[in-house]
């Protein structure tokens, strides 16, 4: 070990957007492909020009056409952050998010079995704001159960979902399940990007992966105000009502 980093992840200082020795991932964002608020390219040029961070994923409910997307504008795009194609996944006992994957896992499905598939892509599973009660997510008895299968937990979710039960979360991770600690936004929003994160060594997908393997991850980031949650319904509403109205009358690509 050096210092809190494992030795193959020490040497010198990896360049990050913020330039410090550690990068910043948000890995759960939302767009107009499930129920964000905005379309694919403004979440990119929003992380480009309104943020620090190194790595995003998109992680849209139950389908990532949306998060292929980014990938294409991405690729073919000058920004100087990293992106990485992911799923926010509905189990029958809550939400799991799916990361570095390539075809859509579906919803309603056994926790094993949707863990089991995303490991069969070469993916990483993460427990989304467990323990929520407004939301649906894995409680104390399936992280307890899938705890060997789960790669990391989501610490830090600033959204209303993940500010209930955080001491008892917090607790049961560091006593009993040990997981890879992490911080999402799950920003539905373009304001709502990057309020929570995770710190890793290095500022790449590889190097965000190699950090959970060895958990040497740390979440961070504030939680939103009761007045920010509201707001955030308000524009999902608008959102939908739009959504309607692109489909009853189509106007070429708008996601």
């Amino acid at each position: 070990m050096v210092g809190r980093l494992p030795a193959l992840l020490a040497g010198p200082a990896p360049m990050t957007r913020g330039g410090g020795e550690l990068g910043k991932a948000d890995m759960h964002l939302h767009t107009l492909y499930s129920d964000g608020t905005a379309s694919v390219q403004a979440v990119l040029d929003h992380v480009e020009t309104g943020t620090d961070l190194d790595l995003i994923a998109i992680t849209d409910h139950e389908r990532i056409d949306g998060a292929l997307r980014a990938r294409e504008i991405h690729a073919a795009g000058n920004y100087s952050f990293d992106l990485v194609v992911g799923e926010e996944i509905t189990t029958r006992r809550g939400h799991v998010l799916a990361l570095f994957i390539t075809d859509r896992i579906p919803a309603l499905r056994p926790l094993p079995e949707t863990l089991e598939r995303i490991h069969d892509q070469g993916g990483i599973a993460i427990a989304a704001h467990p323990l929520a009660p407004l939301t649906p997510s894995l409680g104390t008895r399936s992280l307890l159960a899938a705890q060997h299968d789960l790669d990391a937990i989501e610490m830090m979710n600033p959204s209303a979902a993940g500010r209930a039960r955080r001491r008892d979360r917090n607790r049961l991770n560091a006593e009993i399940l040990q997981l890879a600690a992490v911080g999402n936004s799950d920003a539905h929003v373009l304001d709502g990007i990057g309020t929570a994160w995770t710190w890793f060594a290095g500022s790449t997908a590889g190097e965000y992966r190699a950090a959970i393997a060895v958990r040497t991850t740390s979440p961070d980031g504030s939680f939103w105000s009761n007045a920010h949650n509201i707001d955030v319904y308000r524009r999902q509403l608008g959102a939908k009502v739009r959504h309607l109205r692109h489909t009853l009358r189509p106007t070429g690509e708008w996601r």
